[in-house]
């Protein structure tokens, strides 16, 4: 079952796309009465795919044919990137009808086996392979960290099962997910990514401060957990830690920046077509990471996490903004997208502007409803964003086919 890589990156741009037709169905149902679908029901759907069958899919495979150790070569990955792959498309299938809840369930345990799996393997595998320090400690951490965001999952299945009403609670155990997910997982893989690119021809000292910035961002994960407790009375000790995951989060700002200028000569080894992609997801990165420190202020606190829209910009800036167009960069310029096509240019700026229209709705949505002056018209801006993004994303996919290598 040795699939080529080829095989599974085309898997996961189909997937994009089909996280951007649920998307417009989503959003199609907020202005039109479609009877015949379920909101709550295609919203779960579309969360779990878009984490599983798009974002965790395709990290897991860049993760083992990227970084040194050829880990590829090993069968057991090809096994288990099949079954991550099939249990996305088997809640995908089930999960939006009420007859299915009973597979969706076993498919979701089935899923958070399969990690537990891959993460074991995989951390044993890195760390005898011959990847520097940095990419260890990033690739590694990351793997623990979507290890411990399936306690917020499985919390929150315990809570669905015995009909809980424990609403903070509830909010808790779902909070701790995404965070383990969008600033655990997807963040540090990301960089571990990125890392094992600029290193290998760095300065000691870049190196040094590389090193420094992803020491930082691994240590903020588990205090900056706690600002998302801070939505309702908490403990003074729960204050103290979260003042402390702050101040990494900043510190963690403050050394990426540093790093990055020690980095330019690697940037300038991008395409030139895709530097302008490179600059808006690390600049939502940056923003992402200044953003969530100020949370810990308690007034900001309750004002975003009580405001819905302003929530869904977040996660959107990071499961877009940051995590999705590095995907997407990160494709063309190892050859995934040839960027040589005009219109592989085009498909892949298309899809960005949609992300950017998308997060400044959003943003706009947020602002609005937070100083109650929201419009409901932007229901409709929303639509079209995502439509935009779906038109972005099949355009990749036709890009992806006209692609000819890798």
């Amino acid at each position: 079952m040795m699939y080529s890589k080829r095989i599974w990156v085309n898997m996961a741009i189909i997937n994009l796309c089909l996280v951007a037709s649920l998307g417009v169905l989503m959003r199609s149902k907020m202005v039109l009465s479609l009877p015949w679908i379920d909101y709550n029901r295609l919203a779960d759907t579309h969360g779990h795919f878009a984490f599983s069958g798009w974002v965790s899919f395709a990290l897991c495979v860049l993760l083992i044919y990227e970084l040194p150790g050829e880990l590829y070569k090993n069968k057991i990955y090809h096994y288990l990137l099949a079954a991550i792959l099939f249990c996305s498309w088997a809640t995908l299938l089930s999960s939006p009808f009420a007859c299915g809840k009973f597979v969706t369930e076993a498919v979701s345990i089935a899923y958070i086996l399969t990690t537990y799996l891959f993460s074991w393997k995989f951390i044993g595998d890195v760390r005898k392979s011959g990847t520097c320090k940095t990419v260890k400690l990033l690739s590694i951490s990351s793997l623990v960290c979507l290890l411990l965001s399936s306690g917020g999952a499985l919390m929150l299945a315990y809570l669905f099962s015995v009909r809980s009403l424990n609403a903070i609670l509830y909010r808790d155990a779902l909070f701790s997910y995404l965070h383990f997910q969008y600033n655990g997982f997807f963040t540090l893989a990301v960089f571990a990514l990125i890392m094992n690119k600029v290193t290998k021809e760095a300065s000691e000292q870049a190196r040094k401060n590389m090193h420094r910035f992803a020491t930082l961002l691994c240590l903020s994960i588990l205090p900056s957990l706690f600002i998302t407790f801070l939505w309702h009375q908490t403990s003074p000790v729960v204050h103290l830690i979260s003042l402390g995951g702050a101040f990494l989060l900043l510190l963690s700002f403050t050394w990426f920046i540093i790093t990055a200028f020690e980095t330019v000569g690697e940037f300038k080894k991008t395409l030139p077509f895709l530097r302008l992609m490179i600059i808006l997801a690390l600049s939502a990165f940056l923003l992402k990471t200044f953003l969530q420190s100020l949370t810990v202020i308690n007034s900001v606190n309750v004002l975003v996490f009580g405001n819905r829209p302003m929530i869904m910009g977040f996660l959107h800036l990071v499961f877009l903004g940051f995590v999705t167009l590095f995907l997407i960069v990160y494709f063309g310029q190892e050859g995934m997208l040839d960027c040589s096509q005009p219109f592989t240019r085009v498909a892949i700026g298309t899809f960005t502007a949609a992300i950017v229209i998308n997060e400044i709705l959003l943003g706009l949505q947020g602002l609005g409803a937070m100083f109650i002056t929201s419009s409901p018209l932007f229901n409709w801006y929303l639509l079209g964003a995502g439509i935009l993004l779906l038109t972005g994303s099949l355009l990749i996919g036709i890009s992806r086919i006209r692609t000819k290598q890798r």
